[in-house]
């Protein structure tokens, strides 16, 4: 926990597209589940933003899930007498200039379960194919180096986090924005949201499997259609 220390939350379309989402049918049903997820979500952006909580654990690499080295994942339940069923992830990063808050970007809300959805979600939105390693990101694994061999999941949060505040190539998102927690957007912003959710996440009507994970088309590293782009977290051209 670091707790005093004060973070700035920032998020992307996808991100906000997944919370509205919630927001509809949380608005149907006042004392249904995603109402519950609803408040979940809130409390853990008010504690992601105050410090109180740094989520529950880093996440790594595996093959068919992607390379997440450099995000965290929280735990959110719709129903507080039984076990976790959703997660947020987010990414730290470092201040915007010297002296100011570090960020916290929060990536993605998905259920917990449901085979790859989340982690092909987030991978999709930062540009990254689900079988590729991403050599930038090879400095998170110094991690224990920094906690002093400490193998603990809340060293690995501290080591993990002072390596992406030092990384000038940990940034947010091209459409990613502050957030104030609770703020409503107008319409037009809305939909300027969505059209970029569609673009970098892949609407689920249209370029979704059934499980409702992105099809490889839409998590391929390529820049909305463009040539593949080398970016700093190095992944390597692909074809598809």
């Amino acid at each position: 926990m670091s707790a005093g220390v004060g973070y700035q939350l920032v998020a992307g379309p996808g991100f906000d597209l997944d919370y509205r989402r919630i927001d509809v049918a949380a608005s149907k049903d006042r004392s249904g589940p995603a109402a519950e997820l609803r408040r979940q979500v809130l409390r853990t952006m008010l504690d992601l933003a105050s410090g109180k909580s740094d989520g529950h654990h880093a996440l790594s690499y595996a093959p068919g899930k992607g390379d997440l080295r450099d995000c965290v994942t929280a735990y959110l339940r719709s129903d507080p007498q039984k076990p976790a069923d959703y997660r947020i992830v987010f990414r730290e990063m470092g201040p915007t200039a010297p002296g100011g808050l570090a960020r916290r970007e929060l990536l993605a809300i998905k259920p917990r379960r449901r085979p790859n959805n989340i982690y092909a979600h987030v991978c999709a939105r930062l540009h990254r194919h689900l079988g590729d390693r991403q050599p930038g990101l090879d400095r998170f694994d110094s991690w224990q180096d920094l906690s002093g061999g400490v193998a603990t999941r809340q060293a690995e949060l501290d080591a993990k986090r002072a390596i992406a505040h030092a990384w000038v190539g940990q940034q947010p998102l091209q459409f990613a924005r502050p957030i104030v927690i609770g703020a409503p957007l107008g319409a037009r912003h809305e939909a300027t949201l969505r059209q970029a959710a569609m673009a970098q996440d892949g609407d689920a009507t249209r370029t979704s499997e059934p499980t409702g994970h992105p099809t490889t088309r839409s998590v391929s590293p390529r820049a909305f259609g463009g040539r593949p782009r080398q970016g700093p977290t190095g992944w390597p051209d692909r074809n598809k």
